[in-house]
């Protein structure tokens, strides 16, 4: 009984010593810092005027809205996609879905300069009269087709805007 205590106290004793070892190889050696690279000296100057870039031509304003007579049938499912705006000689880009929202149906813009355009947050038809909304519902734009794929009408500060794909 003694001796059977014996071996496992020292079957005990080699497995704690056991587990203090390491076992495998040892822990990669660090590699050697990177020495840096001799740079020149660095030359201030005066950096020249940035170019003048030529203003863009002004487009003319868009016609005045049609008469009633000469615009053309719209349908909701014609104005769905993207588009492109000019207005007071800019592009930029209207996108419409038939996403409800407030005042009518969704719209966005992209890369418009101006305040008014960049407002758009929907769109609503009602005949062949094409309303832009900002967020409030309050009305951006009207505009009425002229010719297949191009609308053309007012901005609310008065400016003119064809929309066209």
């Amino acid at each position: 009984m003694i001796r059977s205590r014996a071996i496992v106290a020292s079957m005990g004793l080699a497995l704690v010593a056991a587990g203090c070892t390491r076992f495998g190889a040892p822990p990669p050696a660090q590699p050697a810092p990177i020495q840096p690279m001799p740079t020149a000296p660095v030359a201030v100057t005066q950096l020249p005027p940035p170019p003048v870039e030529p203003q863009p031509a002004v487009q003319p304003e868009p016609a005045a809205l049609p008469p009633p007579e000469a615009q053309l049938a719209v349908q909701r499912s014609d104005l769905i996609g993207g588009w492109t705006i000019q207005a007071d000689g800019q592009r930029c880009q209207l996108f419409m879905v038939l996403t409800g929202w407030t005042g009518g149906y969704r719209a966005s813009t992209r890369g418009c300069q101006s305040d008014v355009l960049k407002g758009v947050s929907a769109w609503d038809l009602n005949g062949n009269e094409i309303t832009l909304k900002d967020a409030n519902a309050a009305p951006v734009a009207t505009l009425y087709s002229t010719a297949p794929s191009t609308f053309q009408g007012r901005l609310s500060n008065g400016t003119g805007l064809t929309v066209s794909r």
